[in-house]
């Protein structure tokens, strides 16, 4: 994304039926957005916030995203850092969130609330104190009607399995911008494979060795591939089979996956109200969990 892109503002919001989900993979480094069943998201942007002042009239503003050096010289940056919502791949600065949701939703087009049901990626293992802020946001101040969550490296690598990139079980690597995750993803049997067996099992290991898909923009790195590669090996049997690829677009994949997925029958069997959210406190979350169930 080159530097000082903005986004122009989507104009056919209206146009969508409110049963349309919108689709954000809220990733450390890009924010992206846009409609479910579609092959590219609609607006991509940093995910970055920075509050500097007018020279002139010393008001305040909210930069969100890239920005323009030529109108960033108005302002003076030098008590305003560049600012993000994550600490590693997990959301904590809520304040700047919403003003990054602002934006993005304003970029797709919205005009007051929301009012499509929403599917977020987040990374795994994500606290649930982080996802319960989340979905207070979304529902509170943007008035969308459900919520699913789901894990952006399995999304990337059941959109890489329908491509014939990877097999039906296997493992996904991803590599982004602050954190390295090793995540088991395929058919139903893979829920009840514990980490212990994940250890243990040398059948399991050696079935989700040949399909490992490296996903995330560091994957892009030139070399990273045989240099997991190598690594990997050092751990496993001599001459074992051993089998790794590269997503298809690193980047862009896990927005792809959940796109195809909130186009799907299984989306709705996966969201929860906020009726649910009230009732079920962060219990919710335990029951509503897409990361296998894709």
């Amino acid at each position: 994304m080159p530097s000082g892109y903005r986004p122009d503002r989507e104009t056919d919001f209206a146009g969508f039926p409110s049963t349309t989900p919108i689709v954000i993979d809220n990733g450390a480094s890009t924010f992206r957005i846009g409609w479910a069943g579609e092959a590219e998201p609609r607006v991509a942007f940093r995910n970055i916030v920075q509050r500097p002042r007018h020279r002139s009239s010393g008001e305040t503003v909210t930069v969100v995203g890239d920005t323009d050096p030529a109108l960033m010289k108005y302002f003076d940056c030098t008590r305003s850092a560049i600012r993000s919502p994550f600490d590693d791949d997990v959301v904590y600065q809520f304040e700047y969130m919403e003003y990054i949701l602002d934006f993005g939703f304003d970029r797709l087009g919205a005009t007051s609330e929301v009012g499509h049901p929403i599917l977020m990626t987040e990374c795994e293992c994500n606290p649930s104190f982080s996802r319960a802020r989340m979905s207070e946001l979304l529902f509170e101040t943007y008035g969308v009607p459900s919520i699913a969550f789901g894990i952006d490296d399995v999304f990337s690598y059941k959109y890489n399995q329908k491509l014939g990139n990877c097999g039906e079980d296997g493992l996904a690597i991803s590599c982004e911008h602050g954190t390295c995750h090793v995540v088991p993803a395929g058919i139903d049997e893979m829920v009840s494979i514990s980490l212990r067996r994940l250890m243990e099992d040398e059948a399991v290991k050696e079935r989700l060795c040949q399909s490992i898909l490296v996903t995330g923009g560091c994957s892009l790195i030139p070399g990273m591939i045989p240099r997991l590669e190598s690594g990997i090996r050092q751990f496993r049997p001599y001459l074992s089979p051993l089998r790794l690829v590269r997503a298809a677009d690193p980047l862009i994949d896990a927005w792809r996956g959940a796109a195809a997925f909130a186009a799907s029958s299984k989306f709705g069997r996966h969201t929860f109200s906020l009726a649910d959210y009230r009732e079920h406190g962060e219990n919710l979350f335990h029951r509503y969990n897409i990361v296998y169930s894709l």
